[in-house]
C-alpha cells in the first residue's frame, strides 16, 4: 500500500509498538482518533523507509537468493535420485552437473536400462 501511495501522499509509517493504545474498551474508531490526535501533536515518529530504488534492489536480491536456493534444492534432489538408483557420479566426477555427467545420465535414461534399487 505504501508503494502505491508514496508518490501522491505524505505518509508516515509507524510501528504499532511505538504508538500507544488506549486502555479499556478497544474499538478501531477509538484507536484511529487516538493515533490522529497524537500525530497532530507530532508525537508519532515515522519508521525509516528506504528510497524506492533501494527497495527495488532489495526485492531483486531476495528474488535472486530464492532462485539460487530453488536451484540448489533441485540439484540435491536429482543427486539423491541418482544415488538411490546406485548411480554415484560424485565418486568419479568433480562436477555432478557438468556436460559429461549430463550426457551419461541422459544416455542411461534414453536406453531404458533397468536400475538396481539399493536395498533398505
Amino acid at each position: 500500500m505504501y508503494n502505491i501511495l508514496e508518490s501522491t501522499c505524505h505518509i508516515v509509517l509507524a510501528h504499532p509498538k511505538y504508538v500507544k493504545v488506549i486502555r479499556g474498551k478497544k474499538t478501531d474508531q477509538k484507536d484511529a482518533k487516538w493515533i490522529a490526535d497524537i500525530f497532530k501533536h507530532d508525537l508519532v515518529s515515522g519508521s525509516f523507509i528506504p528510497p524506492a530504488d533501494t527497495r527495488q534492489l532489495r526485492d531483486l536480491i531476495r528474488y535472486h537468493w530464492k532462485l539460487t536456493n530453488f536451484t540448489t534444492r533441485e540439484k540435491n534432489r536429482a543427486q539423491n535420485c541418482l544415488t538411490a538408483s546406485n548411480i554415484k557420479p560424485d565418486d568419479v566426477f568433480s562436477d555432478v552437473f557438468g556436460k559429461a555427467v549430463s550426457a551419461i545420465t541422459t544416455r542411461l535414461l534414453e536406453s531404458g536400462a533397468p536400475f538396481d534399487v539399493a536395498p533398505p
